[in-house]
């Protein structure tokens, strides 16, 4: 008689552990699905569970400046029509800029519709590729 309430015991204590456990992993799930789908950075390394997200990143009317608000004068200047000054005070802030700081910038550029040269272009790669 008392192996068989034992038993019983046994099992709805099993069952209830079975019930709380699948519960859990429902709300998990459903708490999953309702957040907003996230984006991944095109520079994610893809190492780690979560990236650091900015999301400046993502969003097109945020300019970040780099203390360059001199060039907003270059805005929707064609390279062919930028001078040799022009393009000397451009690449005297490339230079000025941590090597995480480029993509960035080159970023901010093209959001103000600042047309970076393609000389310019190069020697920005060869920076990021040195890091």
């Amino acid at each position: 008689m008392y192996y068989i309430i034992g038993l019983l015991i046994l099992i709805v204590v099993v069952l209830v552990v079975i019930l709380v456990s699948t519960n859990k992993q429902t709300n998990m799930a459903q708490a999953e699905q309702t957040e907003a789908p996230r984006q991944i950075a095109s520079d994610c390394c893809g190492a780690h569970e979560i990236c650091e997200l900015d999301e400046a990143d993502f969003n097109e009317e945020v300019i970040i400046y780099f203390e360059d608000e001199e060039l907003d004068k270059l805005r929707n200047v064609r390279e062919s029509d930028l001078t040799t000054d022009q393009i000397d005070e451009l690449r005297e802030v490339l230079y000025t800029l941590r090597s995480e700081e480029i993509s960035k910038w080159m970023t901010s550029l093209s959001r103000r519709h600042i047309h970076l040269p393609a000389i310019l272009q190069q020697e920005a790669r060869m920076l990021l590729a040195e890091r």
